[in-house]
């Protein structure tokens, strides 16, 4: 009786602390859940930020290329102003260089022509492909505009804020700027047309969300730009300029000050969104806004947070039957069990978090690549490492072996791995990056342990092979060459052995390099190969492992890692593994770029050669047949590089030569800049930081990161002292 009114007791017991944990639990996860509420809501701040600069960054340089166009004829109509019949030549100059235009025109002051009437405002537009001209007739006051008026009063460029043009039947914005004659007199207005629609396509080209979209308004709130209404309703878009509009809605400025946050609910669903908008701090002064819905942000979370909550429960239910069952076991192996279990989970946890830092194995899907890697851990943790991926067309890798066993080794390794993964992201030289994982080794290396290391950059187009060992085993090249079975192919790979990283902190690495042949294989490993040892104590040995590899006749890299793993296991024949067996082999197979497409363009360091490169870029966009869209992203991509190039690559008062090469295979573009000027890596260069205030952010670095964005690969190598610059963009 008495064990019974204790089992019953434990049993309530029991029952109280589950009900007690799932109301903690419950809680813990209200907490959790306003927790990472904050959080998302403070990221979509930081995004909707850093949208309204990327935003504000496409329009005006929309606006500059527009503005550009005019400018760049401006000298040529005040030269000729004389001969009012030329006008129409220059207008169509202007549209040629820039498609995007709806038209130009030109308006006169009032009888400045006596032979042309009293009125004389000459315009020329593009229609279905085909530049027309047209004389606009005397019912077009134009003299009596406010625009024109303060041009002609002010002697100031300015765009026009939106209006509906009954010639073209379209929204537009103008850009409109003094004509003088030769004594410096405003003789009349010369402007062009910019359609809305085109500018609310470009700002809606990507956004943050799917179903986020961008605004674009003047400076005192009318709508410019939108997007399509097929995408978005018009009644929700008139909305929204409202609530901007409306100083009794209540806004909020963000935590950086750089825009405004008002919210407003859907008209059609009620559903909440969020408006981001700030303003152009450049004339013309108009407002960028970026429209967001609380289900597409905060919805995952919440439901998240339901599923968790659910399964909690039932968790908790289920628990609540299992503990019920065996708290009749005995006590004493329950906790023992228990203890053991802990442990054991502790250790499987840190072989799975170890497990889970090694690359997956199908990380890199490439054609001209492949890689595959081992680990076999002698105990539940181990000291090795290996670790790859691609950079800007660079494969980085490296492989190590720690000093020691077990759980000291396991952080140790960790934090090497760490550390070349934080390095290599804006490092490609290895000598460099073994330099910093040895200075932070040293730092807190008070058990005074070390590790080997090897450290790898294979450039991906031609083959070269930049390495780093610190002390490790040499790895061994496999050539094509041996088809032939009786000849040897594989050769250790020249190394300078160097002292292991964690033993000195001013050691200076060497940096080797060699050239990879196509068909290549590098194969790498730790000691726990050739020190693999069987029952008679024999180790497996370096010179079988190469005879192994000179039998390996092309095998690919997985399939050659199976063989090795095999042959080793097998002479081992049972015996206990005693250090960790790492392996990773790389199979360089480069596909050759075969073009039907290639043109060559030579140009000085001089600012002025990029008319001639915006007609080369032209030229190449239409021989290619590329749609416009993209045609717009090449030319700013490559035009930005190419504009650093001839800013930047030769000292001053020093000319230079600067060689751009255009290749296509008609699915891939490839872009070649080359020069002889300073050594200037732009792949290594931190990315500017656009969440930034313009105050706080460092001169710089907002070129590098729009041609990452707009290019699908950028790639440089130093070779025979000139800069090679290789940018790659799908255009089919």
């Amino acid at each position: 009786m008495a064990f019974r009114t204790t089992t019953f007791m434990l049993k309530n017991k029991v029952v109280l602390n589950i009900i007690l944990a799932a109301l903690v639990l419950e809680l813990i996860s209200g907490a959790q859940f306003y927790y990472f509420q904050q959080i998302l809501s403070d990221e979509l701040e930081k995004r909707a930020e850093t949208e309204l600069t990327m935003k504000a960054m496409v329009v005006k340089n929309a606006l500059n290329l527009s503005e550009n166009s005019l400018m760049g004829h401006l000298w040529e109509m005040e030269r000729n102003i004389a001969l009012p019949d030329s006008m129409f030549g220059i207008m169509e100059g202007v549209l040629r260089s820039h498609p995007n235009l709806v038209g130009c025109w030109i308006a006169f002051m009032p009888d400045y022509y006596p032979d042309k009437g009293h009125l004389f405002e000459p315009y020329a537009y593009w229609d279905h492909g085909t530049i027309r001209r047209q004389i606009i007739g005397p019912e077009h006051d134009y003299s009596q505009n406010a625009a024109f008026k303060e041009v002609v009063s002010k002697d100031v460029s300015l765009w026009v804020d939106p209006y509906y043009d009954r010639y073209s039947d379209l929204n537009m914005v103008s850009y409109a700027v003094p004509i003088h004659d030769k004594t410096k007199n405003v003789v009349a207005v010369f402007g062009l047309d910019v359609s809305t629609r085109m500018l609310g396509d470009t700002l809606n080209r990507r956004h943050i969300y799917e179903s986020s979209f961008d605004l674009m308004l003047t400076k005192e709130g009318q709508l410019i730009a939108s997007p399509n209404p097929d995408i978005v309703d018009a009644g929700d878009v008139s909305h929204i300029v409202n609530v901007i509009n409306d100083s009794s809605v209540t806004k909020t400025t963000s935590r950086n000050g750089r825009c405004k946050i008002a919210t407003f609910r859907d008209q059609e669903d009620h559903e909440k969104g969020y408006i981001y908008y700030a303003s152009i701090k450049e004339k013309p002064e108009w407002q960028v806004a970026v429209v967001c819905y609380d289900d597409e942000v905060f919805g995952p979370l919440r439901r998240m947070h339901l599923t968790i909550l659910l399964t909690s429960l039932a968790a908790f239910v289920v628990l609540g039957f299992i503990i019920s069952y065996f708290i009749k076991n005995n006590r004493k192996l329950a906790d023992t069990k228990k203890a053991k279990e802990r442990i054991d989970g502790e250790l499987r946890v840190a072989s799975n978090i170890q497990t889970q830092m090694l690359p997956r194995q199908d990380a890199i899907q490439r054609d001209d690549i492949d890689v595959y890697g081992s680990l076999l851990p002698a105990r539940e943790v181990g000291g090795d490492l290996f670790d790859y991926f691609i950079r800007d067309e660079k494969l980085f890798f490296c492989i190590g072996d720690v000093s020691g066993k077990g759980v000291p080794s396991a952080m140790l390794m960790s934090g090497t791995h760490g550390c070349f993964h934080a390095v290599s992201t804006h490092q490609h030289n290895p000598a460099r990056i073994m330099q910093a994982i040895n200075e932070t080794m040293c730092e807190r290396n008070e058990n005074n342990m070390f590790v080997t290391l090897f450290i790898g950059v294979l450039d991906l187009p031609t083959g070269r092979l930049c390495y780093c060992n610190a002390g490790h085993d040499a790895p061994v090249i496999l050539s094509e060459k041996g088809i032939v079975k009786s000849e040897k192919f594989a050769t250790a790979l020249e190394v300078k052995a160097n002292l292991p990283i964690g033993i000195f902190d001013n050691f200076n690495y060497e940096m080797q390099e060699t050239m990879l042949e196509s068909g290549s294989t590098l194969f790498l490993y730790t000691d726990g190969l050739t020190e693999a040892m069987n029952k008679s104590h024999k180790l497996f040995g370096a010179e079988r492992m190469m005879n192994l590899l000179n039998t390996a006749e092309d095998l690919p890299p997985r399939q050659l890692l199976g063989k090795m793993n095999m042959e080793v296991y097998s002479f081992m024949d049972g015996m206990e593994q005693s250090d960790d067996l790492t392996m990773m082999a790389i199979r360089y197979m480069p596909k050759q770029f075969e073009s039907n497409f290639s043109e060559t363009l030579m140009l000085k360091n001089d600012v002025h050669e990029v008319t001639r490169f915006s007609s080369f870029m032209k030229s190449v966009i239409e021989k290619l047949d590329i749609e416009k869209s993209l045609g717009r992203q090449l030319r700013l991509a490559v035009e930005e590089a190419v504009v650093n190039v001839i800013n930047y690559a030769y000292p001053d008062d020093t000319d230079g030569d600067i060689t751009v090469k255009m290749a296509s295979d008609g699915k891939t573009l490839h872009c070649q800049i080359i020069d002889a000027g300073i050594p200037f890596d732009p792949t290594t260069q931190e990315k500017a930081d656009i969440t930034l205030s313009a105050q706080d952010r460092q001169v710089g670095g907002l070129g590098i990161l729009l041609v990452r964005e707009l290019m699908d690969s950028i790639n440089y190598e130093r070779i025979d002292g000139q800069n090679v610059l290789t940018l790659i963009k799908k255009v089919k």
